[in-house]
């Protein structure tokens, strides 16, 4: 836990530029083999906007919508202006092969938890500091726990050397656009 708790306090403190990220409730936390948790401090400024200019800051960034995400990106099922928590999810590179063809919609009656806009683009920042490589090289993360004022679903890929942000309909589904469940 120290270790990653440490690794966490510095990415957030010195990378993504939060001064004095807010880690209460964090509670200590044992790995899991094949899952790499996210930490995410409480704070004012962890926006979609926010984290999607820090990564646009290390490499090449395109995004569908015009307006700034803050604005257009409202609804998420877990956001750390509210809270300190941590997401775990798989610790791979492609979004979860088990829920390709699932679309928001379908998710949402599963009752499974799907990854926000913000987790995935900490998680691209994460795995672009850890490992100097992107995510979602074949595929395209549905960010099914997040919406946009229009009920749409924002989506997440790298394509054409640029982590590409896009607006999905919430009953769009197919084999490359798949979610990441997270498990708590």
């Amino acid at each position: 836990f120290d270790q990653q708790f440490d690794y966490w306090m510095e990415l957030w403190r010195t990378k993504l530029g939060i001064k004095n990220p807010n880690f209460i409730g964090i509670k200590p936390f044992v790995e899991h083999t094949g899952y790499r948790p996210l930490v995410l401090p409480k704070h004012e400024l962890i926006t979609p906007q926010y984290l999607y200019d820090c990564c646009r800051e290390r490499f090449g960034c395109w995004k569908w919508y015009n307006d700034s995400l803050d604005n257009v990106v409202t609804k998420h099922d877990r956001d750390p202006r509210a809270g300190a928590y941590v997401a775990w999810f798989r610790d791979r590179v492609e979004a979860d092969e088990e829920l390709k063809n699932l679309s928001a919609t379908k998710l949402d009656e599963m009752k499974i938890f799907g990854i926000t806009l913000v987790e995935r683009e900490v998680m691209e920042y994460d795995h672009f500091n850890r490992a100097g490589g992107h995510l979602d090289i074949n595929n395209i993360t549905l960010c099914a726990g997040s919406r946009d004022d229009g009920g749409g679903v924002p989506s997440v890929d790298w394509r054409g050397g640029k982590m590409g942000v896009y607006a999905d309909d919430p009953r769009d589904a197919g084999g490359r656009l798949r979610s990441r469940q997270q498990f708590t």
